[in-house]
Parts: structure tokens; sequence; C-alpha cells
């Protein structure tokens, strides 16, 4: 690799791609159950609410998933491309 910004570019385009697929993706899933959940409350129903445990470990969960999906494909094009 002689530093030049193209050969980066791959990396840096996949890694922008996947972080940006995977906030809409989470938008859109979280999306789907707070309009259930706003549904089912309209109704009635009773719910009940995610620990404060449950909250934080979603907190930690998706950062450290995300930076390791990023590192893997990351990983995996450049032992494809080399």
């Amino acid at each position: 690799m002689d530093g030049n910004w193209a050969n980066l570019f791959p990396y840096l385009a996949g890694a922008f791609k996947l972080i940006v697929l995977g906030i809409g993706a989470f938008l859109a899933i979280k999306w789907h159950f707070d309009e259930d959940r706003r549904v089912r409350e309209a109704k009635g129903e009773i719910l009940d609410k995610p620990t404060f445990k449950k909250k934080l470990a979603m907190m930690i969960a998706f950062p450290v998933l995300m930076t390791l999906l990023i590192v893997v494909v990351v990983y995996l094009t450049n032992k494809i491309l080399y």
C-alpha cells in the first residue's frame, strides 16, 4: 500500500455504509416496537416497563455489536482484496 487515499476508500465507505444502515435498521425496528406499544396501551393492555438492567444491556450491546460487525467486514474485505 503506497498511502494513496483511494486504497482506503473502500474501507471507509463500507464502514460508513454499515453505520448508516445499522442506525436506520435500529430506528426502524424501534419505531415498530414503539408503535405496537402505543396501540396496545390505547387498547388498555398493561405493559411491563423495561428494567434499568435491560436498558443498560441494550445500550451497551448495540454499539459493541455494530463495532464488531464493522471490524469483521473491514477484515474480510482486506482478506478478499489482498
